[in-house]
């Protein structure tokens, strides 16, 4: 079974490369590791994209990029929007814990 699957992947390989070479601008570059272009950065223009960056970023385990991009979030939100709030909640949580004050 993995042996046919296996051979229709180099069928469809050679396919592939058979129309990269006739000319086929879209797929010239399918079979190189290598990107033909520089990636493109796009820009997080609203709240629920610099929270749900702050999210990725938190994933990955890099704080300090998903702290900003909340900040970010809590700076370019309305005061009674609820991405406000979820980046706020983000920010709190996390926050490092100190004494509680009485």
């Amino acid at each position: 079974m993995f042996r046919r699957a296996a051979s229709l992947s180099l069928a469809a390989i050679s396919s592939l490369s058979i129309l990269a070479a006739s000319g086929c601008a879209s797929l010239k570059n399918a079979l190189t590791d290598a990107p033909s272009e520089a990636t493109v950065e796009v820009p997080k223009t609203t709240p629920e994209q610099a929270y749900d960056a702050g999210v990725i970023f938190l994933e990955r385990g890099d704080y300090d990029a998903a702290r900003r991009e909340w900040d970010r979030c809590v700076e370019m939100s309305s005061p009674d929007s609820s991405s406000r709030v979820d980046c706020m909640v983000a920010l709190e949580k996390m926050s490092a814990p100190g004494p509680i004050e009485q």
